[in-house]
């Protein structure tokens, strides 16, 4: 593979990343050049999606073949193939996929179903979230001839999993975004719908008093119609202008007012309405919200009930509210039920000014002094604090008090009410603390956010988005943004408004992404990306948000990162090759060093031995006992010796050996060592049970060997107060989690202590001594060789003058 073309992949990846959204596109390119990058004939790439319900399902994205190749076949299990990838725990990279041990091990198909790709080259690799770890999905490459795939091919796609899994989590994000969004539409549709639902006037004025929005039961109660109501002035309404003046200042203060008055229609007659003001921010700029409530029926349904004071009474005690009212001199002078059914006591008690007594201490001395101003202006009372119940609940309560006047006009004293109003407190403080929230993720952002009104003006710029450009709000706003930060491209060429994809969101009324050049306010480029989404309000467009994102540093480190992988691969590659060099020269040496030094021993023991057994025969009449036994010790000596050179060259020969695997009959291997092994299995008497064995992937040569040391070695520690009985027979197990056949090799021979069963598989460890027993202690040790270059596994179990097992597990043909 040229490393320019796989540069240039991996670049177009990246890109594809920064400026795609869309999940299914993302994925598809990542899968295409996953495929390429690969050497793949076929690549395909299954993740998890979850939908608005929460739920999840997987998609996934074919590449190399049309998707009604795979359509037909169903989804891919947490088989032994597909797990590795699935759960996350690596990259899986096969030759040959149908040559490993758990290749069609499943049903129904246990193999590849008919018609499917032919898949003999296999390369997985797990797509995980870099934020949360969970397995994404996975990219699974393949082709129908084997060993295509390369150390090369491995790392380079896990770059392409690394960058798939970064385009997913963005996908994942921008969907969420999408449908906070359309939430947020939603409420704001549901409160207009409220708006303009609800039977009480509500207008809208600015700071001016000029009305810009108002609700039909406006339009009923006034008597106009919608059109004539927009840009009145709402002083209209009243017989004093400065009346509204003074309502209107309260409520730009942050404060609110309410009360009751006489407004005036357009015909010039009277409405009494009960009103309510309060500042609240519209279109980004400073409005106050009036609602009043038409109640002139209510007016004279309350003359109707005073003309009968008992049914006054039962009304006002039954009220939800509490009513109360004062004389001349501000003592109360009537309280109804409601109060003591809150505060407990006797309506004895609460009049004067008892009822104070109720209000929290931190609250009273303030609604004292409150209601003590207002009562000596004259003016409406108007307090919020909070009251202690007799349950000993604390509660917000809104008192509201206007004077009254006797027939006369002489003042006779205050009349009002208290309402409870802990629940719209608790839901002002949650509302707060939201737009507190809002106003500090906007204010603290690193995303520089832009709003352009329908003129393409910028009319907001959060602190990230100043310092991104250089400019303040009040420098950006005599002309189109774009004027300001992208008229210009970096190689001088003007760059028009209706060229510009963020320009052309507004009036496509569709959301636009990308990659674009910035210009500073000091005249340098910076590269950006952005998503532009229009605002449109009853199918008309009337603004765009901006997200613009600073890419330089990315792009930079992107480069560095690029030039540092391709500087460290070269030195990976030159390390390993100098040093695979290194081990292949170390082995062919010691393979070397051991024939040689094999050969030059042997020989000095082999004329060791016989001129010994000369010496022997021909003076066997002439020499004394002591002269003949020390002949029979050189004898012996010289035969273990050539013994232990054998085996010590047959030990180090068995790393080395490079017979391939084939499928060796364990039944007929043992069957041959028991024909090698005849006679002195006679000779002991020895009975050999042998169950079914099964066929295996190995080196028939070595496993002959491994039996033959087992036998030998039971052979030479026999019991010889018991004949002899060896058994061998098998079951299933698991290795490395994967299906795997056990044999169970025992004998009822001397046997061991527990505590040397791992020593036994020592090279040259012996249990007793050559006197009485003769070996090499060489025979275990290449025994759990053999096992260890099968990828198998040995354990020893044994009981002293019992006997001994072995248990070897080794891998199955799947």
């Amino acid at each position: 593979m040229q490393t320019k073309p796989v540069f240039e992949l991996l670049y177009e990846a990246s890109k594809a990343i920064a400026s795609e959204i869309e999940l299914q596109k993302v994925v598809q390119r990542v899968t295409d050049i996953g495929r390429e990058l690969a050497g793949a004939q076929f690549g395909a790439f299954f993740y998890n999606v979850i939908d608005q319900k929460g739920e999840s399902y997987i998609l996934y994205t074919i590449s190399g073949v049309p998707r009604e190749a795979f359509s037909k076949f169903p989804m891919p299990r947490n088989t032994k193939i597909f797990e590795p990838t699935f759960s996350a725990r690596g990259t899986v990279r096969y030759d040959d996929v149908t040559k490993e041990s758990h290749y069609g091990e499943n049903p129904p198909y246990h193999g590849m179903p008919k018609g499917h790709l032919p898949v003999r080259s296999y390369l997985a690799v797990p797509v995980v979230s870099p934020f949360t770890q969970e397995a994404i999905g996975g990219l699974f490459f393949g082709h129908s001839e084997t060993g295509v795939f390369t150390e090369e091919s491995e790392k380079l796609i896990e770059g392409v999993a690394v960058q798939a899994a970064i385009a997913i989590t963005n996908a994942r994000l921008f969907e969420e975004k999408k449908r906070t969004e359309e939430k947020l539409v939603e409420q704001r549709e549901q409160y207009r719908s409220i708006f303009n639902a609800t039977s009480d006037s509500a207008i809208i004025y600015d700071e001016n008093g000029t009305i810009v929005e108002v609700n039909p039961a406006a339009c009923q109660v006034y008597g106009y119609s919608y059109d004539e109501l927009i840009g009145l002035n709402a002083s209209k309404f009243f017989k004093l202008p400065e009346d509204f003046i003074a309502l209107k200042e309260i409520a730009l203060s942050g404060r609110e007012y309410s009360g009751k008055h006489a407004r005036i229609r357009k015909d010039g007659s009277l409405v009494e309405v009960e009103f309510k003001g309060v500042r609240f921010i519209f279109r980004d700029k400073p409005h106050v919200l009036s609602i009043s409530k038409d109640i002139t029926s209510e007016k004279k349904t309350k003359e109707a009930l005073q003309q009968s004071e008992k049914l006054s009474n039962l009304v006002m005690n039954a009220s939800p509210v509490t009513l109360w009212m004062t004389d001349a001199e501000g003592e109360t002078i009537y309280i109804n039920q409601t109060w003591i059914d809150w505060v407990g006591g006797t309506i004895e008690s609460q009049l004067g000014n008892g009822w104070l007594n109720c209000v929290l201490e931190a609250d009273r001395d303030r609604v004292r002094t409150e209601f003590r101003g207002a009562f000596t202006a004259r003016k409406q009372f108007i307090s919020e604090y909070q009251i202690r119940r007799k349950t000993g609940e604390v509660r917000w309560c809104f008192s509201l008090g206007s004077p009254y006047y006797n027939k006369d006009g002489s003042f006779s004293g205050y009349a009002g009410s208290v309402s409870d109003i802990d629940d719209r407190k608790k839901v002002e403080e949650r509302l707060a603390s939201q737009n507190s929230l809002i106003n500090t993720i906007t204010n603290n952002t690193l995303q520089a956010l832009f709003l352009m009104n329908d003129k393409q003006v910028c009319t907001y710029m959060n602190p990230a988005a100043e310092q991104m450009t250089g400019y303040r709000l009040h420098e950006v706003q005599e002309k189109p943004l774009h004027y300001y930060i992208h008229h210009t491209h970096p190689d001088g060429r003007h760059f028009p408004i209706e060229d510009c994809a963020i320009d052309r969101a507004l009036p496509t009324q569709a959301q636009t992404k990308g990659e674009e050049v910035f210009i500073h306010k000091d005249g340098h480029f910076y590269p950006v990306a952005f998503i532009a989404s229009p605002i449109v309000e009853n199918g008309i467009p009337i603004g765009t948000v901006i997200e613009a994102r600073d890419t330089t540093e990315e792009k930079r480190i992107e480069q560095e990162l690029r030039s540092k992988e391709q500087q460290a691969m070269q030195m990976l590659e030159e390390k390993v090759r100098e040093r695979t060099y290194e081990l292949e020269q170390m082995n062919y040496e010691l393979l070397q060093f051991a024939s040689v030094a094999s050969h030059d021993l042997k020989e000095p023991v082999r004329k060791i031995a016989v001129f010994s057994k000369i010496l022997r025969d021909r003076l066997s009449d002439s020499l004394d006992a002591s002269a003949a036994k020390y002949l029979r010790t050189i004898v012996n000596s010289a035969d273990r010796m050539a013994v232990l050179i054998d085996d010590l060259l047959s030990f180090s020969r068995l790393s080395n050996s490079k017979v391939e695997f084939e499928n060796a009959d364990l039944n007929k291997i043992v069957n041959q060592v028991i024909t090698d092994l005849e006679l002195p299995i006679k000779e002991n008497h020895a009975v050999m049970t042998i169950g079914d064995l099964p066929i295996i992937k190995g080196i028939p040569l070595q496993l002959g060997q491994l039996f033959q040391n087992l036998i030998s070695n039971s052979l030479k520690f026999a019991q010889p107060e018991r004949q002899l009985h060896i058994t061998i027979g098998t079951s299933t197990a698991e290795l490395d989690g994967k299906l795997a056949i056990k044999l169970i090799y025992c004998d009822n021979g001397i046997g061991f202590k527990q505590n040397q069963a791992e020593k036994i598989f020592e090279i040259f460890y012996r249990l007793h001594s050559k006197d009485q027993y003769e070996g090499t202690g060489i025979g275990l040790a290449i025994v759990k060789k053999i096992v260890d270059f099968h990828k198998g596994e040995i354990r020893a179990t044994g009981k002293e003058g019992e006997g001994a097992c072995f248990e070897i597990v080794l891998p199955a043909i799947i």
